[in-house]
């Protein structure tokens, strides 16, 4: 597997609209964060997570042009407003996008993008999905096998993912017992959302995401979704071994790793 960091940032993205910050003035193309997504490649397959609103450039930025299907981790906007270019894939390959989103949140999505569920008169170019059920236990989508769990994001649930031994989330406070039980020694390689250094109240926070990976027992912890008061030199210099902070087109080659 090959995994590409598409964006490694927080909801505002960085730099941040007005902020005269830093990080967000700084040079560094490392500090320049667009929403949170992932690709993951495997053979001739490649699953989007979450389709951000900087979708399309992150794509094309990373040479992807043909998708197997979209995992949505949740319908917050930062991950899901991408949602209207998903007709380039469509306009390429003439299949209908297979989009696995947690059941209780279709009413909202179809709601939220209801011009391309339903006959609203619109007359351009809509998406082309098969909006799907995420599956309660694991699944398959072409050569991928994916164990999702749901994990508590402030009033909502968010969806994490394990492929084999590689695992993304996103946007969660903590991990339930269960789920760390369920994935504890399994994982090699993972990144996870710590949005900064002080508190939140249905983030973690990059301390808590350390703690994480230590329980999970993983080897090589990513930190993404990072806000601008996280400056990549400076802090991902500061973290212990085996952790790292993401950043928007990060490449991280599987194929040599182990569980």
């Amino acid at each position: 597997m090959k995994i590409t960091i598409l964006g490694s940032g927080t909801s505002t993205g960085v730099p941040v609209i007005g902020c005269p910050c830093a990080v967000c003035k700084s040079l560094d193309i490392r500090n320049k964060r667009t929403r949170a997504s992932i690709a993951v490649q495997k053979g001739s397959d490649t699953l989007l997570i979450d389709t951000s609103p900087e979708m399309r450039l992150q794509v094309l930025a990373a040479g992807i042009d043909e998708i197997s299907a979209v995992l949505y981790t949740h319908t917050h906007a930062d991950h899901t407003q991408g949602f209207d270019d998903l007709r380039g894939f469509y306009f390429r390959s003439r299949r209908a996008v297979d989009c696995f989103l947690m059941e209780e949140y279709h009413a909202e999505f179809r709601e939220r993008f209801r011009y391309a569920f339903e006959d609203t008169g619109y007359q351009g170019a809509t998406p082309q999905v098969n909006l799907k059920a995420m599956p309660l236990n694991r699944f398959t989508v072409g050569d991928f096998d994916i164990d999702p769990v749901r994990l508590p994001h402030g009033h909502v649930n968010t969806c994490g993912f394990r492929f084999e031994n590689f695992a993304y989330a996103t946007d969660f406070k903590r991990f339930p017992a269960d789920v760390i039980e369920r994935w504890r020694g399994q994982i090699h390689t993972m990144v996870a959302s710590g949005i900064h250094f002080g508190t939140h109240k249905a983030h973690s926070v990059i301390p808590e995401t350390i703690e994480l990976f230590r329980q999970l027992g993983v080897k090589r912890g990513i930190i993404s979704h990072l806000a601008h008061d996280v400056d990549y030199a400076k802090h991902n210099a500061e973290m212990p071994p085996g952790v790292e902070l993401a950043y928007d087109g990060m490449t991280i080659d599987l194929g040599a790793t182990v569980s």
